[in-house]
């Protein structure tokens, strides 16, 4: 019996690197506008942009530690 190639389950693509230990992927309920998201991703990650202004801005936050 002969197999097709594309009928193999699971992503066969690139995978996707690591991110950093200290993040840790949190859903925040907020809506942003495209435009912004495109324009963030223009400048780089937008987590850590968004973090970046965030901190600018006098968030405090205490560091995740484990």
């Amino acid at each position: 019996m002969m197999t097709q190639k594309g009928s193999r389950g699971g992503y066969r693509g690139k995978p996707k690197p690591k991110l950093p230990y200290h993040l840790k992927r949190v859903h925040i309920n907020a809506r942003i506008q495209r435009w912004m998201i495109d324009e963030l991703k223009k400048k780089g990650e937008p987590g850590f942009i968004l973090e970046d202004i965030l901190i600018k801005s006098g968030f405090k936050y205490n560091e995740y530690k484990d």
